[in-house]
């Protein structure tokens, strides 16, 4: 009957685990289909931070259907509580499925509400040129964007956002600056 049906078609995009080897989607596609999204961004921003806030938008809503993903995939029922399993789980999980690599997790040590995730090369910042009356745009607002949509569907609410750090040799590197609600902090030391 329809068990016997539903066996015999070809697995879909659901079936198959998230944890496989990164070979899916070419870098040149990504890069193109990025820079897309980055011009139409563009063409209705006027100012940087619009441009940004425009991206992180954008990442908001496939950061909820991140997690929807993995959940459904890994047949996940499971839900997180604290604060470092849901990180780690986006420095690791997320990250490496995304840009094929983890994040480094840092805690911020001016609020405990702070936590910073650092990416050295993130693939977004990478390809994208903007005019110069735009300044210098940081594409991690998309980013940032991801991880907060992660985040607020898992209960954790939170804001996040994207900031380009200068390395001591030389170079930069980009850290998704992540503050948690009071809400997420009094459930965290109700919960220790």
């Amino acid at each position: 009957g329809a068990m016997d049906a539903r066996r015999m078609r070809a697995p879909s995009v659901y079936d198959r685990p998230l944890q496989r080897p990164r070979s899916e989607v070419s870098l040149s596609a990504f890069a193109f289909l990025f820079a897309e999204a980055v011009d139409y961004c563009l063409k209705k921003a006027s100012v940087m931070h619009e441009l940004e806030d425009r991206l992180h938008e954008m990442g908001v809503g496939v950061g909820h259907r991140v997690l929807d993903l993995y959940c459904c995939r890994e047949n996940r029922n499971r839900r997180e509580t604290r604060i470092l399993p849901i990180l780690n789980f986006v420095a690791q999980v997320v990250w490496k499925q995304l840009f094929g690599h983890a994040a480094d997790l840092l805690k911020g040590q001016d609020h405990e509400n702070e936590y910073m995730l650092n990416d050295k090369a993130l693939l977004v910042n990478r390809f994208i040129s903007v005019p110069r009356d735009f300044g210098s745009v940081n594409c991690g607002a998309y980013v940032a964007g991801i991880v907060e949509g992660v985040l607020r569907s898992a209960e954790f609410p939170a804001t996040a956002s994207a900031h380009t750090v200068e390395e001591p040799g030389g170079g930069s590197s980009t850290t998704i600056l992540v503050r948690f609600e009071e809400s997420v902090m009094a459930r965290e030391r109700r919960l220790s």
